[in-house]
C-alpha cells in the first residue's frame, strides 16, 4: 500500500563494475492500466501496478537485469484459469464493469501467478545464460557482514477481492564480499492454496558470473493444517521428554509414570493423526471423481437435448436462474477439488 505523501524516488548504488538501481514511483493510472491490459490481452490487472518501479543489476559494459511489472505480467496465463474455485466467478465480476472488459469475461489466471525470473540487458553483448549445478553457498549468506545497501520495489497487489492476495516484490542487499536479491511472487487464496515462486541472484566479489535460482512451492490450506497439528504434536512430545528430564535430574523419578504414561497417549494421537490424514486423502479422490462423473453425465444429457432438439425441431426452454446458479456451483466445486488434489500430489 503507497502511503499518504509518498514521493517517487531513485537510489543508485555501485559495487565494483556494477551499479544497482531501485525507482519507486505511484500507482500506474487507470488510463495506463486499460491500455496496458489491452495490450497483454487480459481482461484485467492487479489492482496496484506500479508499472515504473524497477530494480536493476547493470554493468559497466551495460549488460545485465531487471525487474519490472509489466515483464511480470507477460509471464501470467492470459487464456486459461488455473485456480478454479467458488469466489474466481464473483472476483471476475467485480471487475466487469471496467471499460477494457468484455460483456462475458473470458477464462485468464485471475490470481496473476507468474514464474517470471527477470529481464535480461544486453544479451548480445557479454551476457551468456547457461545451466550449472552451482547453487547458492547458503551459508556464506549467513555470515555476519556489514550492509552497505539495502532496498525492496513492489511491483504488484491485488487481494483478489478480498479473497487473499496477490504481490510480487523484489529486494536486495549489498554486503563488502557480494550482493543477494530476492524476487518473491506470493499467493494466498483464503480456504485454498498458498503458492510462493522465488528467484534468487547472488553475485560474489571477483568471479565472472552470478548465480540464478528458480524455485516454486505450493500446497492446499488443508494439508498445511496437518502438516502444522503433526509439528504440534512433535514439539509437544520433545518438550514432555525435556521437561521429565530435567524434572528427574532436579527431584528425582516422582513422576516418571504419568510422564511415561502421558508419552504413550501422545504416540496414540499421532498415529490417529496420520490415519486421519490419510482418510482426508482418500474422501477428497473420491469426491474428485464422482463429482468428474456427474460432470461428464450432465455434459452428455445436454448433448442429448441438443441433438434432439435438433431432430424434432423443438424449442428447449432456457435454464432459469435458480438451475444456473446451480450449475455454476456445481461447476466451481469441481474446479476447486480438482485444484485441491493436483497440489497435493506435488507435495
Amino acid at each position: 500500500m503507497m502511503l499518504h505523501g509518498f514521493k517517487s524516488s531513485k537510489q543508485d548504488f555501485t559495487f565494483g563494475s556494477w551499479k544497482v538501481t531501485a525507482a519507486k514511483n505511484h500507482i500506474m493510472k487507470s488510463k495506463d492500466i486499460e491500455r496496458l491490459a489491452d495490450e497483454l490481452n487480459m481482461p484485467a490487472l492487479p489492482e496496484m501496478l506500479y508499472g515504473d518501479n524497477i530494480l536493476r543489476i547493470q554493468h559497466t559494459d551495460r549488460y545485465g537485469i531487471e525487474f519490472n511489472a509489466i515483464d511480470a505480467l507477460k509471464k501470467v496465463n492470459n487464456m486459461e484459469d488455473t485456480v478454479k474455485v467458488a469466489c474466481a466467478q464473483e472476483w471476475q465480476e467485480s471487475r466487469a464493469e471496467s471499460e477494457h472488459a468484455q460483456e462475458v469475461l473470458r477464462p485468464f489466471d485471475w490470481t496473476f501467478t507468474t514464474d517470471y525470473s527477470g529481464t535480461l540487458l544486453g544479451e548480445e553483448l557479454q551476457m551468456k545464460v547457461t545451466n550449472t549445478e552451482e547453487r547458492i553457498d547458503i551459508e556464506k549468506l549467513k555470515a555476519r557482514e556489514h550492509i552497505m545497501f539495502f532496498e525492496e520495489v513492489l511491483l504488484f497487489e491485488d487481494e483478489l477481492h478480498d479473497h487473499g492476495v496477490s504481490m510480487i516484490s523484489v529486494k536486495i542487499r549489498v554486503m563488502p564480499s557480494s550482493f543477494f536479491l530476492l524476487q518473491r511472487f506470493f499467493l494466498r487464496v483464503d480456504g485454498v492454496l498458498i503458492r510462493i515462486n522465488d528467484t534468487r541472484i547472488y553475485y560474489e566479489d571477483g568471479k565472472d558470473y552470478m548465480l540464478r535460482e528458480f524455485s516454486t512451492r505450493e500446497n492446499t490450506i488443508t494439508e498445511l493444517k496437518f502438516l502444522k497439528a503433526e509439528a504440534d504434536l512433535e514439539y509437544i512430545e520433545r518438550r514432555l521428554k525435556l521437561d521429565f528430564i530435567n524434572g528427574a535430574s532436579q527431584k528425582g523419578s516422582f513422576a516418571e509414570e504419568n510422564v511415561t504414561g502421558i508419552l504413550e497417549n501422545l504416540k496414540s494421537i499421532k498415529a490417529k493423526h496420520f490415519l486421519l490424514m490419510c482418510q482426508v486423502s482418500q474422501i477428497t479422490d473420491a469426491q474428485k471423481e464422482s463429482m468428474e462423473l456427474i460432470r461428464s453425465r450432465l455434459g452428455l444429457a445436454m448433448e442429448l437435448i441438443k441433438h434432439c432438439q435438433q431432430v424434432s425441431h423443438l424449442e428447449v426452454e432456457s435454464l432459469a436462474e435458480s438451475e444456473q446458479e446451480s450449475a455454476m456451483f456445481l461447476d466451481s466445486t469441481i474446479g476447486s477439488i480438482t485444484a485441491e488434489v493436483r497440489f497435493l500430489t506435488k507435495t
